[in-house]
């Protein structure tokens, strides 16, 4: 999302560039524009967050019991 958004403020700038430099403008945009199109088919096409299955989660072990639910009989 961050290079989507340089690239229009790159483009964005190109009309008050002076004209000598309107060239770093636009390379700017597409250097941000190669980079936001390589990192959008990668967050597309690369493999989800994947769950770790190969071992249970670890349920530590607590000295006490969890408290009565609120507005229960007390002891």
């Amino acid at each position: 999302m961050f290079f989507w958004v340089a690239t229009l403020v790159c483009v964005a700038m190109v009309p008050a560039m002076p004209s000598d430099l309107r060239w770093v403008a636009w390379a700017t945009a597409g250097i941000g524009f190669f980079w936001a199109v390589l990192l959008s088919l990668e967050d597309l096409l690369g493999p989800g967050a994947l769950p770790d299955l190969r071992f249970p989660p670890v349920v530590p072990e607590v000295p006490f019991p969890p408290p009565p639910p609120p507005g229960g009989p007390r002891d």
